[in-house]
């Protein structure tokens, strides 16, 4: 066996026993302020000036290329989708054109009821106007 590997703790000492239990705090430990300087805003250093920038270039980057990505994905997806489509036989192509065919004239039903009780609305104001013009 070596010497010192197994060897027990040295004994507590007088020095090494804390007198006071140590505070205990809770929540965020407050910011380093080193002494001898006031706390709060004063100029920014070179130091912090470069972190921000380069936290900032950092950031910029990743959301380009985040965007970017997004944009090549989708891309692919669209060339996919339309040599699907173009390869797709005739039959097939006609389905999926009366099907959408379906889904627009399902969508503008709505959109022609509010039209019209837009109009009547419209309608309805300008008479009201011509009434109180009379005399």
């Amino acid at each position: 066996m070596a010497a010192g590997r197994d060897s027990a703790p040295p004994p507590r000492t007088p020095s090494r026993i804390p007198h006071l239990p140590r505070p205990i705090k809770r929540g965020v430990a407050p910011a380093y302020q080193p002494p001898g300087k006031p706390a709060g805003g004063g100029p920014a250093t070179p130091l912090n000036t470069k972190r921000m920038i380069w936290t900032g270039a950092f950031a910029a980057v990743t959301f380009v290329g985040a965007v970017y990505g997004a944009g090549l994905k989708t891309q692919q997806e669209y060339q996919a989708e339309k040599k699907q489509i173009q390869e797709a036989p005739i039959e097939d192509r006609i389905r999926g054109l009366e099907d959408r065919r379906a889904t627009l004239v399902a969508q503008k039903i709505p959109l022609e009821w509010k039209l019209d009780a837009l109009r009547a609305r419209m309608r309805a104001k300008e008479m009201k106007d011509a009434e109180e013009n009379q005399p």
